[in-house]
């Protein structure tokens, strides 16, 4: 007797495993939220120049406007 509810025991459980996996595989599983919102305004940022002269002395032809 105990045998048989042993095994009345593992087949449930089995049936329930095989229940459980069927409908994760319909449902796609759990979905994690993203954890950092996105931003709607990226930062924008503009490169400063300086005027830096060559090796003669003389200003760069960009830098003389």
């Amino acid at each position: 007797m105990q045998s048989l509810k042993k095994a009345f025991r593992i087949l449930c459980l089995s049936v329930l495993i095989l229940l459980a996996s069927f409908g994760v595989g319909l449902s796609g599983g759990i979905v994690m939220p993203a954890s950092r919102k996105r931003e709607d305004n990226p930062v924008l940022i503009e490169l400063v120049e300086t005027n830096k002269e060559n090796k003669d002395g003389e200003l760069k032809e960009a830098d003389q406007v």
